[in-house]
């Protein structure tokens, strides 16, 4: 007999009974055979409801129901997703069948939303249509509820909840957090607090302000949050379940309070309650998250108190969780991550090794557990390189930095292109990166860390916060660009990605304060290019509201306030006005009682305040304050360097500000205690000796300690010391302006340094060492030119002899360039990266020395040897001049030896008074016509001071002054080695004018100049290689040139050299090349090309007084335009490999003013102007000019030149032509003294024939 309706129902809801009690057990126990009778008793229940009758009454569509519930928490359990699949289908079949009158209707759709969204979960972006779905089905379980239904609070509550995750998961468009907020905040407002739903509204609200507090950083969500969740632990007994989701949201409520406003008051509270329900969880997956959460309590407790028993009871509650957590819960890698995490912690406090190798143990069993959950694997390598980045900044090691890096691309490499997280974890690794290149100095890190950003800001909205993370990285890493490569364009994007940055952070938000601070730095670092006002006002205003929407007392506080007084000081250090120096000082002390004396941080700002304070010494004119800020400045130096280990790189710094004030506290000390003087003086210098022997410093900063420590050493007239200190310093040259820099960057690298051979020089001599003394002086001169002439050359023939071993020396030679980026890092981590340091230097030297076992790299990186030297004496002695305060001496190498002449009557100082006569916007040659009679005047007193001190008592050692001496030989040839004061003065006409002829350089010797030694071998090197037969000419001329510039009577210059040029029998073949009015580009390409021997330039050149890599020849077609088109003499520089393979020119000659004169005193042992620049593109001869070219004068000496120099071609063809050209260029000058000038000879009009010099072979 069939049984009746009655009975099946009776039957039904009997099987419904026993599957909601088995449901209740497993939830308790999460037991899968519970689990397998509740689905088995459902399933029955459906079955027996299978009539029409049941579909009508809604009895069937409720069991369907509640089988779609039980399919989910199969899945759940599992992870089958046919589990979820088959709830969707159910919940579809009960909501077909529910009758359209039916209350339970709206509890029909809601379940049917539950596990849509439940399958989206499961199946991931690939699912989305699933949770659009699930919102539109939650909005007709709201509609279908009606005002009345005893569902609609529910149907509401699940609204929010899709509105709320689609927002934090899926789009994170406003509006759907605003919607599900504020049906949150209707069901609480109309819910009655007796109510059983009313606990469950308010944690659904609780989340929602929590999820506000994320997306706006405003304190007054993160409060309502925590005040909501107090709530609902009211409103639930102890023992529900949801009171102690309540307990345990409450206290990450807490915790996040108090990180973001450095107030702990409840957390207390927060961790009482926890203490209070914990005996009675009898669930160990519940009690493993209340656990988990009360690990985090102690760590924030920890964080606040700085109490080490609560770090180890985090760790302990931790451990607690993970042991409690069933093994194969989807939680346990919650687990396993917080006490990696909190382990790290402790590592951190207590600097146990032991700890971080656990929490990295930890980190690889979470790796472990997630094999097949890419997801969630992802976020487990996250926490691992986490860790071992932690470890790498308390321990150092290399490998641990890459290790992460490795852990960190795993993050990224597991998720699909379009996860939400994959923007996140290629910040992480940008972040990596950033560390790689601050402790490696590798650039091709950086660069990837650029790009790794940039990519992750265009993978994200513009309304997602973590887009502001992501741009603040990114302008770190340009700014960190801009300062190792100076380029515009990357301060200007630093700037801007900051800017956005702030902008996308509202007005409030706790992180906003920070991108404010990175904004200010960048600002501030933009000002150094630009020199814009604006950027250091601005900079002080973003920086001055990060600091006022910080906690008082919180680490950022400290650290905003150090930016807001390296502003003020940089700023004052451009403006001078006094106001922002104070401010500077007072906030660095402000800093100094706000930051722990444990931290590293400390220490700098001890460093940074006596800095400051040292500023202010120097403003005082009060000597009793001068005295008191000096030895407090001295006090901070001295806590530094006590403070700092041996081996820290921050150490050499600190001494040199050491030095530095114990030097200056001698001033204060009687005068008549001389022993003491010379004590204090000697303290001082052996504490830059001290910095200066830490070669794990930058070479720029040692060769600074060496300069500053040998001027100390030179006035107690200890020469050995100050001679060692400075030989070594001299060295350092070619590793502190490598050839993988700029020209631009490498003459920054070199500014200041000049001079510093000089001193090495005058200590060797003052020791009787006059080839050491030579040897130091040429190794410190030249160091672009000869970057330019050797390093090029050199290491392509290291590339195409051995590949490998050209790239591990260029990547060591540009990585001990760099400083090492770590002011802040922990000591550890300071002598890992000296360590490393160390380690490169080491392997450069070894890499070095393998080189010079290549054939024809022999004397690789190494200076020229004092017998090389008089080797390149064998057409005419060389001279070069020492001048230093303490004595000055000329070196005069010969084929037989080296020998000092001293210069007791030539005083540095009126030296170096006389420059400005010659160099610079105030020279005699500028002065106008009607005081040409003046300027004349004034430059033959100079030639005569020159002829006294310096120049005769040279010739005098030489014997060139003999009288009884052949007039018919030659006249002897003598190179002036021009770096140097002295080289920028006109040594080959000093003497006492046409009066005493017999007193005058030119009467006894022809003068050629050259940089250096290794000019002068390179030069040769060229001419060796010169073919003088039958020469092709280049004529230059630009008549007229833009920019407003005077016309130049350029045509009798060009009518003269016609002339000479048509008539010579070795040019008769040739066509004379004319260029008139041409571009830059055009003669470029001719200085370039094979076609020219002799190329004659005249035009404008324009000298750059602050980079003189910018001085430039002038051309360009069109005189009306408003700028001239220039080529400069970086350009020329550049071109010395393009000459490898031509056959090379002969001559150059330069009829434009200023081509052979620096202006740059900072860089007075360089010689770059354009002569010098025409010789390194191989031209082994080259006619310059000191000053503006007479056009007169112009005119005489090209004719008189060419003919000249094509006789002597013409008549020694069988003995060379090495010396044609500077014998030519003293014939010229020649025969314009012996031209009438006015009522005058040419003799008396020394600036228009002195100015012609011959530079090279």
């Amino acid at each position: 007999m069939e049984p009746t309706i009655d009975e099946l129902e009776d039957a039904a809801e009997g099987l419904n009974t026993q599957y909601r009690k088995c449901t209740d057990e497993y939830i308790r126990t999460s037991d899968p055979a519970t689990l397998e009778k509740a689905l088995s008793f459902i399933q029955q229940a459906v079955a027996k409801t299978a009539s029409f009758s049941f579909a009508r009454n809604g009895t069937r569509a409720a069991h369907l129901t509640n089988l779609s519930r039980c399919l989910a928490l199969s899945y759940k359990a599992t992870g089958n997703t046919k589990d979820i699949d088959d709830a969707v289908d159910t919940a579809r079949r009960a909501v077909e069948t529910v009758p359209e009158a039916s209350i339970n209707r709206p509890m029909c759709y809601i379940n049917l939303s539950d596990s849509l969204a439940d399958r989206y979960f499961a199946k991931g972006s690939s699912s989305l249509a699933d949770f659009d779905e699930a919102i539109e089905q939650a909005r007709k379980a709201v509609s279908a509820a009606g005002e009345k239904n005893s569902y609609r609070g529910n149907a509401m509550s699940t609204l929010a909840s899709r509105l709320s995750i689609y927002y934090q998961r899926i789009n994170s468009k406003d509006e759907f957090l605003e919607e599900a907020t504020r049906i949150d905040q209707e069901l609480v407002d109309s819910t009655s607090k007796e109510d059983e739903m009313y606990g469950i509204y308010t944690i659904n609200l609780a989340v929602d302000m929590k999820t506000l507090w994320g997306r706006y950083g405003r304190l007054q969500d993160l409060r309502k949050a925590k005040e909501q969740f107090g709530v609902a632990v009211i409103a639930f007994p102890r023992g529900h379940h949801n009171h102690t989701m309540a307990v345990r949201e409450f206290a990450g409520v807490v915790i996040d309070l108090a990180d973001a406003t450095h107030e702990p008051q409840e957390l207390e509270v927060a961790l009482q309650r926890m203490i209070d329900i914990e005996p009675s969880m009898g669930n160990n997956q519940e009690l493993a998250k209340l656990l988990h959460q009360k690990s985090r309590l102690y760590a924030m407790l920890y964080q606040q108190a700085s109490k080490v028993e609560y770090v180890n009871l985090a760790v302990e509650a931790a451990e607690r969780a993970l042991a409690v957590v069933p093994k194969e819960s989807m939680i346990r890698g919650q687990m396993l991550d917080r006490l990696s995490n909190t382990l790290g912690t402790r590592a951190e406090t207590q600097t146990s090794i032991e700890d971080i190798d656990a929490a990295i143990r930890y980190a690889r069993q979470y790796i472990e557990l997630t094999q097949d959950l890419p997801a969630q694997q992802s976020y487990a390598y996250t926490t691992l390189g986490n860790r071992l980045s932690l470890k790498f900044s308390m321990f150092g090691g290399e490998g641990h930095l890459k290790e992460a890096l490795v852990a960190r691309r795993m993050a990224v490499d597991l998720l699909p292109l379009d996860h939400k997280s994959r923007p996140t974890r290629l910040h992480a690794v940008a972040n990596n990166l950033r560390d790689l290149f601050e402790f490696q100095g590798s650039l091709k890190a950086l660069d990837e860390s650029i790009l790794l950003e940039r990519e992750a800001s265009k993978a994200l909205s513009p309304d997602d916060p973590d887009r502001c993370m992501v741009l603040d990285g990114l302008s770190h890493s340009l700014s960190l660009r801009f300062k190792r490569l100076a380029h515009s364009q990357d301060i200007e994007e630093a700037v801007s990605a900051s800017e956005i940055a702030v902008a996308g952070m509202p007005a409030g938000h706790h992180e906003r304060s920070a991108y404010l601070n990175g904004l200010g730095n960048r600002l501030s670092r933009r000002y150094e290019t630009f020199k814009q006002k604006e950027d250091l006002d601005r900079a002080i205003v973003v920086v001055t509201e990060a600091i006022s929407a910080t906690t008082p007392g919180s680490d950022s506080e400290y650290i905003y306030m150090t930016t807001l007084g390296n502003i003020y000081n940089n700023r004052y250090t451009a403006y001078k006005e006094v106001e922002d120096l104070d401010k500077s000082i007072d906030l660095a002390r402000q800093v100094i009682e706000k930051v722990p004396v444990s931290s590293p941080t400390h220490t700098h700002s001890l460093h940074n305040l006596g800095v400051r304070l040292q500023t202010k010494y120097f403003l005082s004119l009060d000597q009793e304050q001068k005295h008191q800020l000096m030895k407090e400045a001295h006090t901070l130096a001295q806590q530094c360097v006590e403070a700092t280990l041996e081996s820290h790189p921050d150490l050499p710094s600190y001494l040199s500000q050491l030095a530095n004030r114990q030097l200056f506290l001698a001033l204060f000390m009687d005068e008549s205690d001389e022993a003491a003087l010379l004590a204090q003086l000697r303290k001082s210098a052996e504490t830059y000796r001290r910095g200066f022997s830490m070669t794990y410093d930058p070479p720029l900063a040692r060769i600074r300690n060496a300069q500053l420590g040998a001027n100390n050493f030179m006035g107690l007239k200890d020469w050995d010391a100050a001679g060692t200190m400075l030989s070594e310093a001299v060295q350092l040259f070619r590793k502190a302006s490598p050839a993988s820099l700029d020209e631009q960057d490498r003459q920054i690298q070199l500014k200041g340094l000049s001079g510093l051979s000089s001193m090495a020089c005058a200590c060797y001599i003052s020791l009787g060492k006059p080839a050491q003394a030579l040897e130091v002086l040429e190794s410190g001169r030249g160091i672009l030119a000869n970057i330019a002439m050797g390093y090029h050359k050199d290491l392509s023939g290291i590339r195409q002899a051995d590949e490998a071993l050209y790239t591990e020396y260029v990547d060591l030679r540009d990585k001990i360039s760099q400083p090492m980026q770590i002011a802040n890092a922990s000591a550890a981590h300071g002598e890992d990266a000296v360590a490393k340091r160390n380690a490169d230097s080491t392997q450069l030297e070894a890499v070095e020395t393998r080189i010079r076992k290549l054939p024809g790299l022999e004397s690789f990186n190494m200076n020229l040897s004092s017998l090389e030297m008089r080797a390149l004496a064998k057409e005419g002695p060389l001279v070069a001049f020492s001048t230093v305060d303490q004595r000055c001496d000329a070196l005069v190498a010969t084929t037989e030896s080296i020998e000092v002449v001293h210069l007791p009557d030539l005083i540095n100082a009126e030296l170096k008074a006389r420059i400005a006569l010659v160099v610079g916007a105030n020279r005699l040659s500028l002065l106008p016509p009607s005081k040409r009679g003046i300027a004349n005047r004034r430059m033959r007193q100079l030639l005569e001071w020159l002829w006294d001190k310096a120049v005769q008592p040279v010739l005098a050692h030489l014997k060139l002054l003999d009288e009884s001496e052949n007039a018919s030989e030659p006249k002897s040839r003598l190179w002036w080695v021009a770096s140097g004061p002295l080289g920028l003065l006109p040594l080959h006409a000093a003497g006492k004018g046409e009066q005493h002829p017999a007193q005058n350089a030119y009467a006894h010797i022809v003068s050629s100049y050259i940089p250096n030694f290794s000019s002068l071998a390179f030069a040769r090197q060229c001419q060796a290689m010169v073919d003088t037969a039958s020469p092709a000419m280049a004529l230059i001329t630009m008549p007229e040139t833009a920019g407003g510039l005077n016309p130049l009577s350029t045509d009798n210059e060009t009518r003269a050299i016609r002339k000479a040029y048509s008539e010579s029998s070795l040019t008769a073949a040739r066509e004379l090349l004319e260029l008139r009015q041409p571009s830059a580009e055009q003669v470029h390409r001719h200085i370039r090309s094979s076609n020219v021997d002799i190329l004659h330039i005249a035009c404008h050149a324009e000298p750059d007084f602050n980079d003189p890599a910018m001085t430039a020849l002038l051309f360009g077609p069109d005189p009306t335009l408003p700028a001239p088109d220039p080529l400069p003499v970086h350009d020329l520089r550049h071109q010395s490999s393009a000459f490898a393979e031509r056959r090379p020119p002969r001559l150059a000659y330069l009829s434009a003013c200023c081509t052979a004169q620096q202006y740059d005193l900072g860089l007075i042992d360089e010689s770059i102007h354009l002569a010098s620049a025409f010789q390194l593109c191989g031209f082994p001869a080259v006619i310059g000019t000191f000053w503006e070219a007479d056009d007169t004068a112009a005119v005489v000496v090209a004719e008189a030149f060419y003919e000249e120099l094509f006789r002597l071609d013409r008549e020694s063809r069988a003995s060379g032509s090495g010396d044609h050209v500077a014998r030519a260029i003293d014939h010229a000058t020649g025969v314009y003294r012996e031209i009438k000038v006015g009522r005058l000879t040419g003799a008396s009009d020394v600036l228009a024939w002195a100015s012609f010099v011959h530079i090279g072979a």
